[in-house]
């Protein structure tokens, strides 16, 4: 059985308004709106409509750059979002916002908050300042122009977001913001632009440990980047541990981690395929045709965070002592954001109705787990998908019964009304099958 936790930052959020340093001019507050849904566990469509409003500033560093220099933009505003009925860590709800370049430079720039909010938080207050800051380098003279395309609060189970006003899919379909800003850009010392003209997009503060934050390439002038081959993993032999009960020992397979598309535009539905060529050696009990089925979490970093739940079908029977066979096990999720993502395996579950073998990198799996060393990275270009990579059916939910629907029932309820919440479902006890 596994375990379900799902916790949620309800954000009844609305939109951004902005405006830009141009030339020397000090950038002037701006009160907007932007229409946002609420996406569990960073998948679906999205659900629970809702509008946030806020002040927002945007000013950027040099105010009035030369073709060459790095700009430094920042987005600020004033009161941020309201907590729910729970308390939140601080970095419990980090920042993303995306923005489009246009005129004499395009591509896009990725801003970010990690810590945000910046402190805890008691239940129904304000979450506090918002500022999140991102990077480009200033490649053509001439005027740029700056349009919001998307805001995420990127909880990792429930994530939030923004786009232009109305109701649609904020995360897979948005829609650049009303809202837009110039600067102008004046010749660098030789007089003519920079031979690429390119926006560079941050890095992603939420980058796991394993994962290269400098392996990003930069967006082309047409916002189309470069055909970089994304970075498969394997097959390549990996060693973890693996808890049964109170036993640890070590797990050594051959590993591949592969995602398809690999060079999509924003909005793409991406399917993540793990694989592994064996599963260990049964333990003294013969298992049952569809008593054991393989899972396991790969986590997202870089351009977008959250995880993914990877399944592969039930095993059929395994005699008492014979090697558990290797398995495909494969996930989906929508590439939301431009840029280089990460892909991490987290965890490997063995999960049985009884009790199940958990495998990762901590020396104690369950207590203690520790992400992989089984990466991939790939690219999400900053233009928006095609239609044949936006089109695939969604995996079949799994869980427990009919909690999810009443979770998803509940979050909505609170959306509506404006709070935060935090579901945590005790993890069911359970005993584990002894793999060895």
């Amino acid at each position: 059985m596994r375990r379900i936790a799902m916790a949620t930052a309800a954000l009844a959020v609305a939109g951004a308004g902005l405006a830009v340093v141009t030339g020397t001019a000090a950038a002037a507050p701006v009160d907007a709106s932007l229409g946002c849904r609420l996406y569990f566990s960073d998948a679906g469509t999205g659900t629970s409509p809702t509008t946030w409003a806020d002040t927002f500033t945007l000013s950027q560093s040099p105010a009035s750059p030369a073709a060459g220099q790095t700009v430094t933009v920042t987005l600020a505003a004033v009161a941020g979002v309201t907590n729910g009925p729970v308390p939140l860590n601080a970095g419990d709800v980090p920042v993303r916002v995306t923005v489009a370049l246009g005129g004499a430079q395009t591509g896009t720039v990725t801003l970010d908050q990690a810590a945000y909010p910046a402190a805890a938080k008691a239940a129904g207050v304000p979450l506090g300042p918002i500022s999140a800051t991102g990077t480009y380098t200033a490649t053509a003279a001439g005027t740029v122009t700056l349009v919001v395309r998307q805001v995420a609060f990127a909880n990792t189970t429930a994530t939030t977001y923004c786009s232009a006003s109305g109701d649609r899919d904020h995360k897979a379909a948005p829609v650049d913001t009303p809202v837009t800003a110039s600067a102008v850009v004046t010749p660098g010392p030789s007089g003519s632009a920079s031979p690429s003209a390119s926006a560079s997009a941050s890095a992603s503060p939420s980058a796991s440990a394993s994962a290269s934050a400098s392996a990003s390439p930069s967006a082309s002038a047409s916002g189309t980047e470069a055909a970089t081959p994304a970075e498969t993993f394997g097959p390549a032999s990996v060693t973890m541990k693996c808890k049964t009960l109170s036993t640890i020992r070590d797990w050594t397979a051959t590993h591949t981690l592969t995602m398809s598309p690999a060079n999509p535009g924003y909005g793409a539905n991406v399917t993540v395929t793990y694989t592994f060529d064996n599963g260990g050696k049964n333990g003294p009990a013969p298992i049952a045709a569809g008593d054991l089925k393989p899972t396991a979490t790969v986590k997202l970093s870089g351009a977008q965070s959250g995880t993914v739940k990877l399944t592969g079908p039930a095993y059929g029977s395994i005699a008492a002592q014979a090697t558990v066979p290797g398995a495909t096990l494969t996930g989906q999720f929508v590439a939301s954001t431009p840029g280089v993502v990460t892909l991490t395996v987290a965890d490997i579950l063995f999960d049985h109705p009884q009790v199940d073998t958990e495998c990762n990198k901590g020396s104690d799996p369950v207590t203690s787990p520790a992400d992989t060393t089984i990466v991939a990275r790939f690219t999400v270009k900053s233009t928006p998908a095609t239609p044949s990579e936006v089109t695939g059916e969604a995996l079949p939910k799994t869980g427990d019964g009919g909690i999810l629907p009443v979770i998803l029932l509940w979050g909505t309820a609170l959306l509506l009304t404006g709070v935060g919440a935090l579901v945590v479902l005790p993890r069911r006890a359970r005993r584990r099958i002894v793999l060895e």
